[in-house]
Formats: C-alpha cells, structure tokens, sequence
C-alpha cells in the first residue's frame, strides 16, 4: 500500500532524475551534424526553446501566485458558506501544488539550457552568412551518409534520397560493377544578402 510519506519520497526521487532529456543525450544523440554551423544553430533553437518555456513557467507561477493571494484574502475577510470556503481550500491547495510542481520543469530547463550553453561556447560563432555557405556540404555529407546506411541496411538508395541528392547538384547512378556512384554537377549557390 502506498502511504502518504511514501508519496512523498517518491516524489523526492523524481527531483534527482531528468524528465527531460539527460546531458549526455543533449550532447551525444541531439547534436547528430556534421558541421559546426548546424551544432551552433541547433544549440541556438535548443536554448530558444528553454528560455521560452522558463518564461511562460514564469507568467504562470505570477498568475498562480496572484490566484493564491486572492483565494487567501477571500477566506479571511469574506463571510463564506461551509461549502465555499472548502471550495477554496480546495482551490488553495491545488494551485499550491501547481506552484510546486513548476520547481522540477525549471530546474530541468535551467540544466538543459546551461548544457547548451556549453556546447555552444565550444563552437565558433557563425553569421547568417556563413551558415548559409555551409549549408551545401552539410546536405551533401548528411544525404550520402543516409544514402551509406540505406546501402548497408537495405542493399539500396531511396527514391525521396536519389531525389534529394539531385537537388544538390549530384547525379547518382550505377557502375558497370552495379555499385552506386555520383557525380557533382555545379548548382547555383543561394542568393545571399550582400
């Protein structure tokens, strides 16, 4: 049988473990490119999506705090029925433990946002510019690495791969020994601001 205390212990261990990811996930399997361009871009979007939930955690903390006060004033300064002031000790405490329950999503973000942080000090600062100047060989590499694994995995390239590797400028074909080759077209480079 689960006791109140044994709840509450669980929910101590709760505070020692990621409910998102881990640091090692972060690092090992979130940042899978080629190019540093691509790593500092998804550090970047990574420390946007935190810092974007830690803001919206805090505006609904401010609004569960005012809800609290406002529940608080009413039960001491209101002439209240039986059934609505246990009403608002209800209130009271379920967002009580709305507030609480909050300390563990910042928490998580807060490690999060400090592993890519992190990461991103460990990479050169990119412009927009060479970002985009980066972007051929990073689809090049990651296509023909797909295409490796689809080799390896399935004896074969996929049509959407064979597809996208001729939007690149790369002619993929056969040998006269049937292994797959290509071969490099030039293509227009993007249009850039300048």
């Amino acid at each position: 049988m689960i006791t109140i205390d044994h709840i509450k212990e669980l929910e101590k261990e709760m505070l020692n473990v990621p409910f998102g990811n881990s640091a090692f996930q972060n690092q090992n399997f979130g940042v899978q490119h080629n190019s540093d361009a691509r790593k500092y871009r998804h550090c970047l979007l990574q420390i946007d999506q935190k810092l974007r939930a830690l803001k919206t955690c805090e505006f609904r903390r401010r609004r569960l705090e005012i809800d609290l006060e406002e529940i608080k004033y009413k039960l001491n300064t209101e002439d209240l029925s039986t059934f609505d002031r246990r009403r608002l000790e209800i209130d009271f405490e379920e967002k009580e433990y709305g507030l609480n329950t909050e300390i563990k999503l910042i928490e998580d973000a807060l490690i999060e946002l400090h592993t890519y942080d992190v990461m991103l000090s460990k990479l050169p600062k990119i412009t927009r510019e060479e970002f985009e100047n980066s972007e051929q060989k990073y689809w090049t590499t990651r296509l023909l690495e797909s295409a490796r694994h689809e080799i390896v995995s399935n004896g074969t390239v996929s049509v959407g791969i064979l597809e996208s590797l001729e939007q690149i400028g790369l002619k993929v074909g056969r040998n006269d020994g049937g292994q797959i080759i290509y071969q490099s077209e030039p293509i227009n480079n993007l249009i850039t601001e300048e």
